[in-house]
Parts: C-alpha cells; sequence; structure tokens
C-alpha cells in the first residue's frame, strides 16, 4: 500500500506546497457529485493559495491499477487520511476538494490531532442540475447505477442533518461573502 500511497503523491498535482501558510485551515465540502465542489475549490485555492486534494484525481491515478468500484474508492480514502495525518507540507491551509459526507468522523479526528480548523462549505445545486451534469461526466454510472446517485442525495441530507455547515454556497454571487467569512474565520 506504501508504494501505491507514494506514486499517487507523485502524480497528482499539487499547487502551492512550498507557500508558507500556517493557519492550519481545512476547508471540507458538503456535496454530491457534480454539484461544483471542483470549481469552487479552484477558486478558494487561487485566492488563499492552498493546497488541493482532488478526489477525482485520485480515482483517475488508480484506475490504472485497480478497476474494482469500490476497492478504489476504499484506498481513495485512505489515501486522503493518511495524507492529512503525515501532511509533508509547510503550507497549511488545506482545500479537500471531496465530499465529505461519508468520511467526515475520520476527518475530523485528524484533524483534532493536527491542530487543524476545519471549515465546512455546504454546496446547494438543484437535482435537476446534479443528474444532468452527473448523465454527461458519466452516462455508464447513471444509466447502470442509479442506486450510487440516490445513495449520494441519502447521504448528503443525512450529513447535513447531523452537522452545521460554516457557509450554504448556491451560487458564484455568493464567492464575496464565502471570502469574508473565510477571512474572518482565517483571523479567529
Amino acid at each position: 500500500m506504501k508504494n501505491l500511497f507514494e506514486k499517487i503523491l507523485l502524480q497528482i498535482n499539487l499547487k502551492n506546497i512550498s507557500y508558507f501558510n500556517n493557519n492550519s485551515i481545512l476547508i471540507c465540502f458538503a456535496g454530491i457529485p457534480c454539484s461544483g465542489k471542483t470549481r469552487l475549490a479552484k477558486k478558494i485555492e487561487k485566492k488563499y493559495k492552498g493546497i488541493r486534494i482532488n478526489s477525482d484525481q485520485i480515482r483517475k491515478i488508480l484506475s490504472r491499477f485497480i478497476k474494482e468500484n469500490e476497492k478504489r474508492e476504499k484506498i481513495v480514502r485512505e489515501f486522503l487520511i493518511k495524507f492529512l495525518k503525515d501532511f509533508p507540507f509547510k503550507n497549511k491551509f488545506v482545500i479537500l476538494d471531496s465530499g465529505i459526507e461519508r468520511k467526515f468522523n475520520e476527518i475530523k479526528e485528524v484533524a483534532f490531532l493536527a491542530g487543524w480548523k476545519i471549515f465546512i462549505i455546504k454546496i446547494i445545486t438543484p437535482k435537476k442540475e446534479i443528474l444532468k451534469r452527473i448523465r454527461k461526466k458519466d452516462p455508464v454510472r447513471f444509466k447502470e447505477h442509479p442506486e450510487d446517485i440516490k445513495r449520494w442525495f441519502k447521504e448528503y441530507k443525512e450529513f447535513n442533518k447531523r452537522h452545521k455547515s460554516d457557509f450554504i454556497f448556491k451560487k458564484d454571487s455568493d464567492l464575496t461573502r464565502l471570502y469574508s467569512k473565510l477571512d474572518s474565520f482565517i483571523r479567529q
């Protein structure tokens, strides 16, 4: 497993790793696949010079070695947790470009031990728009595995019942408010 994690680490495109930022902030997203997490994560990465870890990129790397979806998902999760536990960079502003719903308890524990403050952004995108994006991005899954999509919506709903988000993002016009909220959070 160690060799696989090293392969992933060498292949993921991490920016801002040498930028010094000791704010120890972990940005997480509550959002269904295709809700806009990556687009928003990239904007935050650019503005705050954070290190963005993209789970889709990790999946793509793993797909060359591992064909089974469930096994690949398990390794993505394990990699993210290990990466955060062994975090080697000076820049402590991390953007977890991934839905947090299924791994929140593990992430929260690692963040606590590392001294990171967690900032959760809940992304609200109309269901019709999400389904349209999923159909375009992954037509096979959309057609052959509708149970996955139902599960995503259920997990998102359950997570948001149990956990309070620091910010609710609905559309790009919310960026100014989001940045203001993040600036306040960083100063705390």
